[in-house]
């Protein structure tokens, strides 16, 4: 009776790199403190060696006070740590994101779609991952291992992970709603189940997958800033006050502040966050969902988005 693949997930100590570490009964190789059964990624060279999946979860998502640089040594340069222990053969399943293909919003973007991180809002972020996407093609093709590309949208999943509807009910449950303009942009998510399930089947199926496989992960819907606002009005005991905020006009203000490493004062990336808000760009996850057989009504937004709301105000 065989065995399953021996997997390694890289960063398992993050929000991304814990969820495909339990949804994939992996090995988790950690950046932090070890704890129980865990790996440092200093210690990892033998595990790295015979694993026949890596799944690299490596590197920080939008954080303020972070330059071009700072995202480059955290994408790239970790990963390039890791590529000398990957075997011959091997899949390794690197997580780039949906943003190094950029704003398009006359058509939507997906895994055939070429990378334009200069036009997404924070283009140090998506410039850095798209960096790391084309080093990672480079040595799969030097070393002889498989390359796989996981691009997925804004990840949401529980309580708590800091995504736009997180922080929308966050907010709401202290009687504030943050009522987004223009009310018409569409944002276009991704639950982080749905991208376990990518990563599953991608590994299930290595053997047909494509060479240097993109695959856009997005819900198989979009939900405008109003639908959101009257999703979480829903769930809430009593008429939340409102507070505006003009996506459009902080953006154009603070994109053009100084730059600082210090969290507290880097308003610009305040600034690239904004954008992101009405950015209105919607991906086609449809060609992934079909490559790897995944069922799109599984993940419908009454699955998804609503019973995460629903917990989010509980």
């Amino acid at each position: 009776m065989s065995s399953g693949p021996v997997i390694a997930v890289v960063g398992a100590d993050g929000f991304v790199g814990g969820g495909f570490a339990e949804g994939l009964g992996a090995e988790r190789i950690v950046y932090g403190p070890p704890r129980d059964g865990e790996i440092p990624v200093e210690r990892a060279r033998e595990v790295l060696q015979r694993a026949d999946v890596v799944v690299n979860a490596a590197g920080f998502r939008v954080r303020r006070g972070l330059t071009l640089e700072d995202y480059r040594r955290c994408h790239q340069g970790a990963t390039a740590a890791l590529l000398p222990f990957v075997r011959p053969g091997a899949l390794f399943l690197h997580m780039s994101s949906a943003h190094v293909l950029g704003r398009s919003p006359e058509r939507p973007l997906g895994n055939d779609s070429p990378p334009n991180p200069a036009t997404y809002p924070s283009a140090a972020y998506a410039q850095a991952k798209a960096e790391a996407d084309a080093f990672v093609e480079g040595a799969a093709a030097e070393r002889g291992f498989q390359a796989a590309f996981l691009r997925p949208t804004i990840l949401y999943a529980r309580p708590g992970d800091t995504s736009l509807p997180d922080n929308l009910c966050k907010w709401a449950r202290r009687g504030t709603l943050l009522r987004l303009f223009p009310r018409h942009a569409r944002h276009h998510l991704c639950h982080l189940d749905l991208l376990v399930e990518v990563a599953r089947r991608a590994i299930e199926r290595r053997d047909r997958l494509p060479a240097g496989a993109h695959l856009v992960v997005a819900d198989p819907y979009t939900v405008t800033s109003r639908e959101l606002d009257a999703l979480i009005e829903r769930h809430l005991p009593r008429p939340p006050r409102t507070i505006p905020i003009p996506a459009r006009a902080m953006n154009a203000v603070l994109r053009f502040s100084p730059r600082s490493s210090n969290p507290a004062y880097d308003l610009r990336t305040w600034g690239d966050i904004f954008g992101v808000f009405f950015l209105d760009t919607v991906y086609d996850p449809f060609p992934t969902f079909r490559l790897l057989g995944i069922d799109a009504a599984r993940y419908a937004a009454d699955r998804t988005l609503e019973p995460f709301v629903r917990q989010a105000l509980a």
